[in-house]
């Protein structure tokens, strides 16, 4: 694996703390911003901060195929432990947060954003109509390939979003099947796993739910 590409381009109290295998380039503009991969997390990609007070935090044994983009200050970026992803880009802009949790699993052609990068204006006022907002999304989430979870959405732990989905707005009932465009629910109480066979125990549907140390 190729080395990590660091580029500091201005700014000072920047804490880069990369123990992971990083394959990519890191790009820094802005003061007192921390970003942490731990030694068990493999990163390919790019990662690029500009502004101040900015933290990125990738949790242990995450397994990412990323580009994540800050723009702005005080914002935070975090991913949660044994998160894995395919192919995803992060924008997180205009003091918003994004937050990942932990055992999520994201495909392809992924895109995390909370703007949309320009104004949509009412021609009457002038008023801005899409301001930017941050995305939770909890943990144990299945995302599926080529789908958008745009700004203000929230999503509740244990869910999964079909292909090519858009999603927009909050979710708050763990266990749901989200997909379509806009996204709504088209089922109810359901889990997912990783593995492939026809019947799955409680204890196998639940192992995402255990302290990471049991399991």
């Amino acid at each position: 694996m190729r080395p990590l590409a660091v580029k500091l381009e201005w700014g000072r109290e920047n804490v880069l703390s990369i123990k992971g295998r990083f394959n990519g380039t890191l790009r820094v503009k802005g003061n007192n911003n921390r970003i942490q991969i731990p030694a068990s997390t493999s990163f390919r990609g790019h990662i690029f901060v500009q502004g101040n007070n900015v933290t990125v935090t990738i949790g242990e044994h995450c397994r990412l195929a990323a580009d994540i983009v800050v723009k702005g200050s005080n914002q935070t970026v975090t991913i949660g432990e044994g998160t894995t992803f395919a192919s995803v880009y992060l924008l997180c802009i205009e003091a918003s947060h994004i937050r990942i949790g932990r055992w999520c699993m994201f495909s392809r052609e992924i895109e995390v954003r909370t703007s949309d990068a320009h104004s949509l204006l009412d021609r009457k006022t002038g008023k801005r109509l899409n301001p930017a907002a941050s995305v939770t999304i909890g943990d144990h989430v299945w995302v599926g390939v080529g789908s958008i979870i745009n700004k203000g959405t929230t999503i509740a732990d244990d869910c999964v979003v079909g292909a090519k989905s858009f999603v927009n707005k909050p979710f708050a009932e763990s266990g749901s099947l989200i997909a379509g465009v806009p996204a709504k629910v088209i089922k109810k109480g359901v889990t997912w796993h990783r593995g492939r066979k026809r019947k799955f125990s409680p204890a196998e549907m639940d192992v995402w739910r255990l302290p990471p140390n049991d399991l």
